[in-house]
């Protein structure tokens, strides 16, 4: 395998941050892209930069009320990033969808007149598809949602004002969806002069990380925003291209920077043994021209590539890789299955090797119900998940403390209004209170273990929990295809063992082994085995046997290769670039395939892995 000699300097980035700094002189004010591929340091990179901005900058700023603002793409980053720049006031981090919301949420009036104009237009979109489709589950879908869609158009003249949740489903006719708050966010930043004006005097430094999977909305209106506005803003763009995971970030994006922005590169790879760098180039040799470096202390590492037939007991094939690595490695962590990280390509492989598939995969399928199975937000799930799930393990443990606690936050027979209408005797609030946890845990004795539906029932029975409003009598109707998607798909997942819950909120709090392939992103582990199975993946967009050779090009993926558009193999080929850059030491890449000799060939023919460090079994 050919290798580069590089001389030996683990500073050799150090001029970045320092380029950086410079762009925000006031005289001479640059935005700038920064390029930071994986374990590069790039998190640090722009906690510096704040740092700089705060020290320099930052009396200043917050005296005239400004602040910067920064962009991330979860949850989990924003918190990283307040908590390492002590949560400064001068810094409003926040997702994408946040950051529009709090710009926008005012402008109530612009926003109702926006919410009218792209229902309408929705409307008629739809009709136009009605009008040539024909009869069938797509023809019945479209119906719904233009029957919905009239009747969210009739109330929305009384909606006094517009509201959002970034962190959850938003069902009611007055909440913007998230998708709607980034079309009309990035329209009014676009279109609006008088947005314009708010942004850039609110926020006269804006920082994104993660700016390949940034929504291209977002940025195509920033891109507009900084030609009419450049010496009034400064933006930065922290990301890496071949990390572009999602289909709806900006396309190319290195190539629409425009040539007055400083282009600063990183070249260090901080993370990575010598041996995982040397694969992460290798697949990206064919993408672009940048080259990591590892570290002058870095270990040699191990990759090791285990080839099995898609018919494979899978259970019994992970174990053997599990012991395989050990013995490659000499490191027992290895046969620990918490010690090591599993990279999956979809939610619902992870459903079935931790047993909540037939809970997730009913919600799962339902547009509007998936955020908020996927990120644990969903109304029904948190009352299982949030409300009964801690209650039931703490009388497990007898933690009288823990379940006098959730009641007291959570069950409406002992709040305000219950213990009004009880003045003479809250004893008895207590005591129905305690007598329907009771009935509750009743439900698990003997060892039995109750169905989802089974607890909803009891719930509803005692008062014990709100139940929200979809649940409610849900245990009476019986799944047909006579009612709505929404509830259907509710019964099917809640007729469920509630084990599934238990197994299920594991893994969506990240106490589990096992995570995505995208989920993973910015995130180290010291042992990863990336798992590739398509046909268990069963998805479309990405194809690991088209990559490793075993699958032929479709006639659109030739298409789109001749007009220059993105492939599924190229979305490929970068989801496992990040699904590998995750690892530290060790590296194990499981592929269940169709064709085991064609996977081998490819990788070695392609420099990626050397045949000693190939098994099949």
């Amino acid at each position: 395998m050919e290798e580069k000699e590089f001389v030996i300097d683990d500073h050799i980035d150090d001029h970045v941050d320092e380029e950086i700094k410079k762009c925000f002189d006031k005289k001479n004010k640059k935005s700038f892209f920064t390029f930071a591929g994986a374990g590069s340091g790039k998190t640090k990179s722009l906690i510096n930069a704040l740092t700089y901005i705060k020290d320099t900058y930052g009396y200043e700023l917050l005296t005239y009320s400004r602040q910067v603002a920064v962009i991330t793409y979860t949850n989990a980053a924003c918190d990283e990033i307040l908590d390492r720049i002590n949560f400064s006031p001068l810094f409003a981090v926040s997702t994408i969808h946040s950051f529009l919301w709090e710009l926008i949420k005012n402008q109530q009036r612009d926003i109702k007149n926006w919410i009218k104009n792209n229902t309408e237009e929705e409307i008629l979109e739809l009709e136009k598809q009605q009008s040539r489709g024909r009869a069938g589950a797509a023809y019945d879908n479209r119906t719904k949602k233009i029957k919905s869609k009239k009747e969210r158009l009739l109330k929305i003249e009384t909606v006094r004002k517009f509201s959002y949740n970034p962190n959850g489903n938003n069902f009611r006719y007055d909440y913007l969806s998230h998708a709607e708050v980034i079309k009309m966010g990035s329209e009014f930043i676009a279109k609006s002069d008088t947005m314009q004006n708010i942004l850039i005097n609110k926020y006269p430094i804006l920082l994104i990380d993660e700016s390949q999977d940034t929504k291209k909305e977002l940025v195509d209106a920033l891109l507009f925003l900084y030609e009419k506005h450049k010496s009034k803003i400064v933006i930065g763009m922290f990301g890496d291209t071949m990390q572009k995971v999602y289909t709806d970030g900006k396309e190319d994006l290195t190539l629409c920077i425009p040539d007055d922005w400083v282009k600063p590169v990183k070249v260090m790879n901080h993370r990575s043994s010598n041996r995982i760098v040397k694969l992460a180039n290798e697949i990206r040799k064919s993408f672009d021209d940048k080259i990591q470096r590892p570290r002058s202390n870095a270990n040699e590492g191990k990759v090791h590539l285990f080839i099995a037939d898609s018919n494979s007991d899978k259970s019994k094939i992970e174990n053997l890789v599990a012991d395989s690595m050990y013995k490659l490695t000499d490191d027992d962590k290895w046969l620990v299955a918490t010690e090591c990280k599993t990279l999956i390509l979809e939610h619902h492989m992870a459903g079935s090797r931790l047993k909540f598939l037939e809970l997730f995969k009913p919600l799962y399928s339902v547009d509007s119900l998936k955020t908020g199975i996927l990120d644990g937000t969903l109304p029904e799930i948190q009352l299982l998940t949030n409300k009964v799930l801690p209650l039931i393990l703490a009388c497990k443990r007898d933690d009288k403390f823990q379940v006098a606690k959730m009641i007291k936050q959570y069950s409406p027979l002992v709040n305000k209004k219950a213990f009004g209408e009880a003045t003479k005797k809250p004893l008895l609030c207590l005591n129905r209170a305690y007598q329907s946890v009771k009935k509750l845990c009743k439900l698990w004795n003997y060892g039995k273990i109750p169905t989802c539906l089974e607890v909803i029932e009891n719930i509803e029975s005692t008062g014990l929990f709100e139940i929200p409003n979809r649940l409610q009598g849900i245990v009476d109707i019986k799944s047909n295809e006579n009612i709505d998607e929404i509830t259907n798909s509710l019964i099917k997942s809640f007729s469920t063992p509630f084990s599934q819950i238990e197994a299920y909120s594991a893994y969506i709090n990240n106490e589990t082994s096992f995570a995505t392939h995208q989920g993973v992103k910015g995130l180290e582990f010291t042992r990863v085995v990336v798992i590739v199975d398509d046909d268990e993946a069963q998805g479309f967009l990405f194809s690991y046997e088209k990559l490793f050779g075993a699958k032929e090009k479709s006639k659109t993926d030739i298409k789109n290769e001749n007009e220059g558009k993105d492939t599924s193999i190229a979305r490929t080929k970068r989801l496992f670039y990040v699904a590998c850059t995750r690892a530290k030491q060790s590296l194990a890449i499981i592929a269940y395939t169709h064709d085991c000799n064609a996977v081998k060939q490819s990788v070695i023919e392609n420099n990626w892995f050397l045949e000693k460090e190939i098994t099949i079994f």
